[in-house]
């Protein structure tokens, strides 16, 4: 019978999507009469997943095999006293159990010796083949011993943990010998057949109850694995969004050659200024900086220089205004700095000394020093403006008359439309 087929019929896929999930994806496949994963990377990684639990449940089933065996030395002691069968047996029930302990510290020190099971099993086969002694030495419980066969053969496939192909084995290897053992009596040969052909039940039966068990636990696992799969690449993926966003927020909110904020940016943030700036009675000033003569430096250089240069003023302007300041790229070779909580002649101070560092700075490119020097425009927003481009067009307007006047100086923008020239001690009207 095909194992979907026999599956089907024990019950196992109740989840038909997960199950034909699972059957896409070759990793998971099962083979049917062994119930192990027919890839071996899968199954190695099932048996260290689970060897923890197998190796505790093993432990807890060979400690009651041992306590069992010695128990059932009292019952041999009240029936055959201290006879030399007696003292075989005892020797026998002693060797096992001292078996029993020795694999039960294997175990506890390593853990996959559970999972893989080959000690399990020698040790299983060693004790079916002593515990045939019983119907040597004990031939008056001959029946009872025969019921406790199918009982043993049962917990054998369902109860101890083992490798399936491996616990069939045994019990197969039980159902021999305990077939062997009964040939030797003088039963007639209609019981001996009938009595053979009631091992198969338990055989049967504890095989297909371990099967199942078998294959729902992998069935889970291979669920869990897949789901732990698909967590992590929902991870992976919200953690790529995330980036995607920020990067789409920088690309939103920031110039692409300087990394300064763009003309979106600043208004967004002007507003805001502005509303605190109202709300606190505070100031705000702006300031516009023009490049001097950069079109000659695009064009005995050409624009990768410009561009240099651009994101050398760029980077200027994040170090020397403070970090409350809001510097952009208004456009070309402009920039424009908000400075909240500055009234108009502290600006000029700020900008003045922003212009003296950055005509002392070298701009290298590609072996080249350039410098580059620049006139700035300053206003102070006044009560009645609410707009920024008002604010903008009176710094131009300084900014205009500082090219006309010479360049290389900070013009501030007067309440009343002066423009004054703002050399740091004292201003002076414009020519």
């Amino acid at each position: 019978m095909p194992a979907e087929s026999l599956s089907s019929l024990l019950g196992l896929h109740d989840d038909a999507e997960g199950a034909a999930q699972l059957a896409q994806d070759p990793r998971w496949r099962l083979r049917g009469w062994c119930a192990e994963f027919a890839d071996a990377q899968t199954e190695a990684g099932y048996a260290r997943y689970s060897e923890q639990l197998v190796a505790r449940q093993l432990q807890w089933t060979l400690g009651a095999w041992a306590l069992f065996l010695l128990l059932f030395a009292v019952s041999d002691f009240l029936a055959l006293g201290w006879t030399a069968g007696f003292q075989i047996l005892l020797t026998m029930r002693v060797a096992v159990v001292a078996c029993v302990l020795l694999l039960m510290r294997a175990v506890a020190r390593q853990p996959r010796l559970a999972t893989r099971g080959f000690w399990t099993t020698v040790l299983e086969c060693v004790g079916f083949a002593s515990f045939m002694l019983l119907y040597v030495l004990r031939p008056d419980i001959t029946f009872w011993i025969y019921a406790t066969t199918l009982m043993l053969i049962v917990m054998l496939l369902v109860l101890v943990p083992n490798r399936l192909c491996q616990a069939l084995g045994v019990a197969v290897f039980g159902a021999l010998l305990t077939a062997a053992m009964l040939a030797r009596t003088d039963w007639p040969p209609q019981e001996l057949m009938r009595l053979g052909l009631v091992l198969v039940l338990p055989l049967g039966m504890g095989y297909v109850s371990a099967w199942r068990v078998h294959m729902l636990q992998r069935q889970q696992y291979a669920l869990l694995m897949s789901a732990r799969r698909s967590n992590a690449r929902l991870r992976d993926e919200a953690a790529q969004r995330a980036v995607l966003q920020e990067a789409l927020q920088i690309q939103a909110t920031t110039d692409p050659l300087t990394g300064l904020a763009n003309r979106r940016e600043y208004e967004k943030r002007f507003l805001h200024e502005m509303a605190r700036a109202r709300r606190e009675g505070g100031t705000l000033s702006l300031a516009i900086l023009d490049l001097d003569f950069f079109k000659r430096v695009n064009d005995q250089y050409g624009h990768a220089a410009g561009d240099e240069v651009l994101r050398h003023v760029a980077r200027l302007c994040r170090e020397e205004f403070r970090a409350v300041d809001i510097a952009g790229r208004l456009g070309g070779e402009e920039f424009v700095v908000l400075m909240p909580g500055t009234a108009l002649h502290s600006a000029g101070d700020v900008v003045l000394r922003f212009l003296r560092v950055l005509e002392q700075t070298d701009i290298g490119f590609e072996g080249l020093t350039l410098r580059v020097r620049a006139t700035a425009g300053v206003a102070e927003l006044l009560p009645c403006e609410e707009q920024l481009d008002v604010l903008l067009q009176r710094a131009d307007a300084a900014l205009y008359a500082g090219k006309q006047s010479g360049r290389n100086r900070v013009m501030l923008a007067q309440p009343g439309g002066a423009v004054l020239h703002w050399t740091g001690e004292a201003a002076t009207a414009a020519d």
